[in-house]
């Protein structure tokens, strides 16, 4: 039976990618800066496998690229795949390599959103299309997406202080 306190963080972390949902794939896909719209449920993955573990991020990573690929329309698996592992690596690394906190979440964001722009970059460059204005745009959607970082960062921390507080 799972305990109160594990059901309260699944509760508000689905809350929380819900949101991301809604705002990744409504409102910014609209607010677009030179081309770019941010990625928010990469961010809400790497986070939620730092600071509850790989198991957690893991689980959470598959949701957070369902929702991802729903909210691009995308009909292939990209984001699943890659927010699975992205959650359960960044866990691993929170539990055995990283102090978790701000500052390696900020690190380890920003190298994910990097990767997953060049993961979003590889079927236009099979295309042919050329590389400085992809890695442009792929420039613009981390930075733009690196702003909503810190807020991230403290739904995060919010939706698993239960979590955090059982393990400790």
């Amino acid at each position: 039976m799972m305990k109160t306190e594990n059901l309260r963080s699944a509760l508000g972390l689905m809350l929380l990618a819900i949101l991301c949902y809604f705002m990744q794939g409504a409102v910014f896909s609209r607010l677009r800066i030179l081309g770019a719209a941010p990625l928010l449920l990469p961010m809400l993955a790497l986070g939620c496998g730092l600071l509850a573990g790989a198991g957690w991020g893991g689980c959470f990573g598959l949701v957070c690229g369902i929702l991802c690929d729903a909210s691009m329309g995308s009909d292939g698996l990209l984001f699943t795949v890659y927010l699975t592992a992205l959650g359960f690596f960044s866990g691993f690394l929170g539990e055995y390599v990283l102090q978790r906190g701000f500052p390696a979440f900020f690190l380890l964001t920003m190298l994910g959103l990097l990767a997953a722009a060049a993961l979003q970059m590889l079927p236009l460059l099979y295309r042919k299309t050329p590389l400085p204005p992809l890695a442009c745009t792929a420039l613009v959607q981390t930075l733009y997406s690196l702003l909503f970082c810190l807020p991230l960062y403290l739904g995060l921390c919010r939706a698993l202080r239960q979590k955090r507080r059982s393990t400790r």
